[in-house]
């Protein structure tokens, strides 16, 4: 073998090897998102069946399809985004809501977030918005007129408890996926 292709090899299995190690969180996502999913639902029961709320399907389906650095920068940004969301406890005075409860459920998604973070931070690629990015900002600003247009009540609350358990489904779904590309 020649020096400069045992070279190439060796270059190439410790790309492969640093990009295992730095995403190698994915492997536990579905359990932390699991536990988040059931502080979810202990928030607040049962979900209504008759609340419809707004759902981006179409920006999960292309990401779905999209690069693994894409999908776990989508990731990032939406839990980022859910927890903004999600944490207006001066807002949630109408909720009958368990605080420890939240307190616990927003914790597990800076856990999910900061994690992914730093699976994102290995991938080099410029600054500029992602369509992506700007569809999902403005998906979470519907939510937030949601809120704001319904005074923060108790059935404002409801609507975005279901279409966070709807996004935090969806997007274990990606990572399932994300992680069997990386091969974690």
């Amino acid at each position: 073998m020649k020096q400069a292709q045992m070279w190439t090899y060796i270059f190439v299995i410790f790309l492969t090897l640093q990009q295992c190690s730095a995403c190698r969180w994915l492997g536990r996502y579905r359990m932390v998102s699991a536990d988040s999913l059931n502080l979810l639902r202990e928030m607040g029961g049962q979900y209504p069946e008759d609340i419809k709320v707004p759902f981006p399907g179409t920006l999960y389906n292309l990401i779905g399809d999209a690069k693994v650095e894409d999908q776990v920068k989508f990731l990032v940004l939406t839990l980022d985004h859910i927890i903004k969301l999600m944490d207006g406890t001066g807002h949630m005075n109408s909720v009958r809501w368990n605080p420890k409860t939240v307190e616990y459920f927003l914790k597990d998604l800076h856990r999910q977030s900061s994690e992914l973070k730093e699976c994102v931070a290995q991938y080099q690629k410029p600054s500029h918005k992602e369509s992506y990015e700007k569809r999902i900002k403005r998906h979470f600003r519907t939510l937030k007129r949601i809120l704001k247009k319904e005074k923060y009540s108790a059935h404002a609350w409801e609507q975005i408890r279901r279409a966070v358990r709807t996004h935090l489904q969806r997007m274990d779904i990606i990572a399932n996926n994300t992680k069997s590309l990386l091969k974690v």
